[in-house]
């Protein structure tokens, strides 16, 4: 594999200067995890409060679609007009929007605040670990990944503890808050310590994000619930026809979202595919437990927070070990037998969910599922790292961010659809597990191969 431009055009020397641009990253992949859960506890009291809750998955799918447009974009600018300024560009929309949220007195203002915040979080995720892989060589990231994902895990489990605290002592409107101050400093600390490396100016492709955006997002509206109503057929139709337009255009593209060569590799398609499957699992377990607790169980917003906790914990932890099970046994072994234990984890909450099993079944295969997701998702990421050279990292790592969003908003809008309850919702997540599983045991290849290195096996 190439040298990482890390030992070539240092980003930040080593020392105190890589030390703050480090925490700067880290603040920023904080307040974009944070800011994913700590809104699932307050939701249901939020859109009640606001008359809104016919609308409640809109709320979470405008903020995933959205980001999954931003990181399509923002991604391929980072890789052309600098890490920096696309940043700082991503910290400001998603601020702006933060504060919009906070101010918001309608749902429907909330989703259009929440796809302003959406397209500001789409270019700090992946920009963030674009960053630190500058910063880092391939060597030494391996002992950061655990720095980071201890940060997004720390991240991700208060959050949901915070909502449902904020909820029921203060304002919900507190949640979106929150984040300016952590925010800001963020920008200050990387504005004095990062340097973008050099890099040739190439044409940048908007309208391939365009029209994926386009084309996703009329088939999202086909999707939700009350979105579409009569709609829904022409939808669907338009945006079938804007993807066959999308995969016309990225073959001839002088800059495709993903380049063709690189999407022939199993490593990448498994990627893919993982990171479809990890969202859909995350986003929708997150949006749908504190509404079964506090409309099913009667359950306090605090303890809907509180049940998610072993989830994202345990994808936390997952995602550590993850790391090393992929360095020895590939995406077979991480993915594929993540997403199996996830299968298992979603199963028990399923059958929980339908027989009324108590907290403690509840908080247990909650925790199970969060830690087959942990390995499943982050080597998802990390595997099609390996396979891209540098210039294309940027765009290769936003590209796996967005299917994640995207897995994660289209999941939540088809689980909106079915009737039944909870449990038949619950029974899907564990059969979309189950399918990733056995997919991934066969196609994902069993070893690491870098991108200098021959196809995997």
């Amino acid at each position: 594999m190439d040298a990482s431009v890390s030992e070539l055009q240092p980003a930040a020397r080593p020392g105190l200067a890589r030390r703050m641009a480090t925490t700067a990253v880290l603040l920023g992949l904080v307040v974009s995890a944070f800011e994913t859960t700590v809104v699932t506890s307050a939701m249901p009291t939020l859109t009640r409060e606001l008359g809104g809750q016919h609308l409640y998955s809109w709320v979470f799918s405008a903020y995933l679609f959205a980001s999954t447009v931003g990181m399509l974009l923002f991604g391929k600018l980072a890789d052309n007009l600098g890490r920096k300024p696309v940043f700082s560009l991503g910290m400001g929309l998603f601020l702006l929007g933060s504060v919009l949220c906070g101010a918001a007195r309608s749902v429907p203002a909330l989703i259009a605040f929440r796809v302003i915040q959406g397209l500001g979080a789409g270019a700090l995720q992946p920009t963030t670990m674009t960053i630190s892989a500058d910063l880092y060589t391939l060597r030494e990231r391996a002992a950061v990944q655990g720095v980071f994902t201890g940060a997004w895990g720390a991240a991700t489990v208060v959050g949901p503890l915070i909502g449902g605290w904020l909820v029921m002592h203060a304002s919900w409107r507190w949640a979106f808050l929150v984040n300016v101050p952590v925010g800001l400093l963020a920008l200050a600390l990387l504005h004095v310590s990062y340097r973008d490396p050099e890099r040739a100016s190439t044409r940048v492709d908007v309208w391939g994000p365009a029209l994926v955006g386009a084309s996703l997002g009329l088939l999202l509206f086909a999707f939700e619930r009350g979105g579409a109503g009569g709609l829904r057929l022409p939808f669907a139709l338009l945006a079938c026809g804007g993807l066959v337009t999308v995969a016309r255009q990225q073959r001839t593209s002088p800059s495709p979202l993903i380049p063709l060569e690189l999407l022939r590799d199993r490593t990448v398609l498994s990627g893919v595919l993982g990171g479809l499957v990890g969202g859909g699992l995350l986003y929708s377990t997150t949006a749908f437990v504190p509404l079964w607790m506090t409309e099913r169980g009667g359950y306090t917003p605090l303890m809907a927070g509180l049940a998610l906790v072993p989830l994202l914990a345990g994808w936390a932890c997952g995602s550590t070990f993850g790391v090393r099970v992929f360095v020895r046994g590939g995406l077979r072994a991480s993915a594929g037998g993540g997403f199996a234990i996830a299968l298992l984890g979603a199963a028990l909450f399923a059958l929980g969910v339908a027989h009324g099993w108590g907290l403690a079944a509840t908080f247990a295969s909650l925790g199970l599922l969060g830690l087959g997701l942990g390995p499943a998702a982050s080597t998802s990421l990390i595997g099609p790292q390996t396979r891209a050279p540098w210039h294309h990292r940027g765009m290769v790592t936003s590209a796996l961010y967005a299917t994640r969003m995207l897995g994660g908003s289209f999941t939540i809008a088809a689980l909106d659809l079915v009737h039944g309850g909870f449990a038949p919702r619950f029974a899907l997540v564990a059969a979309l597990a189950g399918t990733a599983a056995l997919t991934l045991s066969t196609l994902a290849p069993g070893r690491v191969v870098t991108e200098a290195g021959p196809s995997a096996s």
